[in-house]
């Protein structure tokens, strides 16, 4: 093109005209020369650098020319062109990209290291080979997936994930099975966690079952990912969970159900409620977490498992349940709750006390219009002396409306206290056990800040860490326990905070890397409210 003839004795704004022409005008004739333009300019020249945006706009829209890019002996050009193959995918340039690779490196993948020469070059080539996505290109990837430097084995094992390849699984669970190792376990690495991921993508019932069986993985992060990959995946990991329903390991009947009440299948309701049935889930821990469960999938099944459960004396386990109906609640269930209450026995005294401390709005307003349980409940709610709880009810009674709803709505609120109290940041993704942990905390006269995941509890730490204990779940999605205990240690305004961890864990293991982290103490479910309080009482 004649006006890119002598292009550098130009003045700058002939320059810039002539860049901008092209490009308005789309005039892919002037490649070449601007390929030249590029080659022969300082790259400190300005108008260098809008040549560059101006080659790689057209080469946008011509493969030919981007394949030709590749190929000029030019460390400039060449990265525009591999910039433009990321950018737009360009599957012309796979095998030129192919033959570039093979030129750089040895056939043998462990010398691609960062010490390597062409190191840089060669993940650029990569990365534009991942986003390419085209057949022939997946046997290099399949190479690289065990490579010991993590960017490129990563890049690989995701890669991998993209195409869906089945052959790759085997080395994808090896990867997982390896990070359990006594002297791996402690890091989930980038490799690790694509790793799953990958598993996820591919999505075969051996990659499913694969990430089923270890729902229990030693490292609490690498944990994390896999529920929330299978999760993701849906209602077909339903017959890979279920089966650890049925085991003796506490910890895995607890994560099964966790799962299974995730998914929000009407097949996972019964599947859970036919093992309380069948008597297979005894542990009071295991049963708090299926009720929970439960109540996050409406269906006949669910609804009545928890009618049943509504004999369990535990309080916690009530909270659980009665958490759960508050979603279900209808007229049959609300006549039996109202029987039990009518027998005047102890367990019609402790589904009041759940219906408070739980926040059961739908069931207190179900019960409320006989006068004598309205009374009891209006009671339980102001003795809890806990400001979110009394005004939950509060707000409920004004909505409801009426002289009666009014008058108890301004005697419960009487109940509020306003001295100074010790502050407790409460940290659990079940909202049942943060019912619980808030009912307990309030009878020791304590005020309660509540969050569902690390990162929540995180960020209100750093709004205000006028806190005198934190009480934090182990196993959590978004952030563990663990990595808010190094996040808490590792911030000087936050540092001396005591941190209680609320566990299941069975393993050793997991006990010495919350004490690394620095944990305070521990307390494992299942455990009374007595046993609560004593332990918060033992660190104040």
């Amino acid at each position: 093109m004649d006006e890119l003839k002598h292009f550098s004795s130009k003045d700058f704004i002939d320059q810039i005209k002539i860049l901008q022409e092209i490009e308005n005008k789309k005039i892919h004739d002037a490649i070449p020369d601007l390929f030249e333009v590029c080659r022969q300019s300082d790259p400190l020249d300005p108008a260098a650098f809008v040549a560059q945006n101006t080659l790689r706009s057209l080469l946008l829209e011509n493969d030919a020319q981007t394949v030709r890019g590749l190929l000029l002996d030019d460390i400039t050009i060449k990265n525009i062109s591999l910039q433009v193959c990321c950018q737009k995918k360009c599957p012309p340039a796979a095998q030129v990209l192919l033959t570039l690779f093979s030129d750089l490196v040895s056939d043998r993948s462990s010398e691609l290291t960062s010490g390597h020469p062409d190191y840089s070059q060669a993940f650029k080539i990569l990365s534009a080979l991942s986003l390419i996505q085209t057949p022939e290109t997946i046997e290099l990837f399949r190479q690289y997936i065990g490579h010991n430097d993590s960017l490129i084995a990563s890049l690989a094992v995701k890669t991998i994930g993209i195409y869906k390849d089945a052959p790759s699984i085997d080395a994808l669970c090896r990867i997982v099975k390896e990070s359990e190792a006594d002297d791996r376990y402690e890091e989930c690495d980038v490799v690790l966690a694509s790793a799953i991921d990958a598993l996820a993508e591919i999505g075969t019932d051996k990659s499913v079952s694969f990430l089923a069986a270890h729902i229990h993985h030693r490292n609490p992060i690498a944990r994390r990912i896999i529920h929330e990959a299978l999760t993701k995946i849906g209602p077909k990991t339903i017959p890979f969970i279920a089966p650890f329903l049925l085991v003796g390991d506490t910890d895995l009947q607890v994560m099964a159900a966790s799962l299974l009440g995730e998914m929000g299948d009407h097949k996972g309701a019964g599947i859970l409620a036919d093992a309380v049935e069948k008597g297979h889930i005894d542990h009071p821990n295991v049963r708090f977490v299926v009720y929970e469960a439960l109540g996050k999938i409406p269906s006949p099944q669910s609804l009545a498992c928890l009618t049943r459960a509504l004999s369990e004396q535990d309080p916690g386990l009530l909270i659980a349940v009665m958490a759960a109906l508050n979603h279900q609640i209808n007229p049959d269930v609300t006549t039996t709750i109202k029987q039990i209450i009518r027998n005047k026995g102890g367990q019609g005294a402790r589904i009041i006390q759940a219906v408070a401390a739980s926040k059961a709005l739908n069931v207190f307003e179900a019960l409320y219009d006989d006068q004598t349980t309205a009374g009891e409940m209006i009671e339980a709610i102001g003795r809890s002396n806990n400001a979110g709880i009394v005004g939950a009810f509060t707000n409920k009674l004004k909505s409801m409306g009426g002289e009666r709803p009014q008058c108890d709505a301004d005697k419960i609120k009487s109940f509020a206290s306003d001295q100074a109290r010790k502050k407790i940041l409460l940290v659990d993704d079940s909202k049942s056990m943060l019912l619980f942990y808030r009912s307990v905390t309030s009878d020791m006269g304590m005020a309660a800040k509540t969050a569902e995941n690390g990162q929540q509890a995180l960020d209100i730490l750093e709004k205000d860490n006028a806190f005198d204990l934190v009480l934090t779940d182990l196993n959590m999605p978004v952030m563990t326990g663990i990595e808010l205990t190094r996040k808490i240690r590792k911030t000087a305004s936050m540092n001396t905070i005591p941190i209680v961890m609320v566990t299941t864990e069975s393993e050793q293991s997991q006990l010495q890397m919350a004490l690394k982290a620095g944990v305070t103490d521990f307390i494992k479910k299942p455990f009374t409210a007595d046993q609560l309080q004593n332990k918060i009482n033992k660190i104040l």
